[in-house]
C-alpha cells in the first residue's frame, strides 16, 4: 500500500515571507515544501505526481520515479529536450550526477525544473510555471523549494 503524507509547518521564512506545507511522499521516499498558496488539483492514480495550481493560474508540478536505464542525466535531459520541442527557450542549465537543474523562457512565463537523485536509482522533480513579470518574488521561493527537495528518511 502507498503511503504519502502532508504535513502543515507553519513555517514563514524570512527570506521568502511564504508559508509552505511539507509534502512527504513515504511511499517514493522524499519531502518538498509546497507553498501554501497552491491548492493540489489533480492526483493520479498512480500515486507519484501531483500537480497543483495557485489563485493566480501558476502551475506546479511534483513528482517521482525510477532513474531507468538511460540514466539520472540523460532523464533530465529527455525533459528539457521535450521542454525546447514545446517551445521553451531554455536559458539555464546545470546537470550533475546527483541533482540537475533548469530554466527556460516561452512568451511571458518561466519554466523552473529541479530532481534530485537519491536512494541510488530514483529521482523526484519539481516543475514551476509562473508569470515572468513575477521572477523577483518567485526567486527565493524557488530556491527555498530547492534547498529542501531531499529525501524523507533511510533508503
Amino acid at each position: 500500500m502507498k503511503r504519502y503524507a502532508a504535513v502543515s509547518m507553519l513555517f514563514v521564512s524570512p527570506a521568502t515571507a511564504q508559508e509552505f506545507n511539507l509534502l512527504r511522499d513515504d511511499a517514493f521516499g522524499y519531502e518538498i515544501p509546497i507553498p501554501a498558496a497552491y491548492e493540489l488539483s489533480l492526483r493520479p492514480e498512480a500515486g507519484n505526481s501531483r500537480l497543483y495550481h495557485n489563485p493566480q493560474g501558476d502551475i506546479l508540478a511534483v513528482w517521482a520515479g525510477d532513474v531507468g536505464a538511460s540514466g539520472f542525466r540523460e532523464a533530465v535531459r529527455q525533459r528539457m529536450r521535450r521542454d525546447e520541442d514545446e517551445g521553451w527557450d531554455i536559458t539555464y542549465e546545470r546537470i550533475t550526477a546527483d541533482w540537475a537543474s533548469y530554466s527556460g523562457i516561452q512568451a511571458d512565463q518561466i519554466r523552473y525544473l529541479r530532481a534530485i537523485r537519491y536512494c541510488g536509482d530514483r529521482m523526484a522533480y519539481f516543475l514551476v510555471d509562473y508569470a515572468l513579470s513575477q521572477k523577483e518574488r518567485y526567486d527565493p521561493i524557488v530556491t527555498h523549494m530547492v534547498r529542501r527537495l531531499r529525501p524523507s528518511g533511510s533508503c
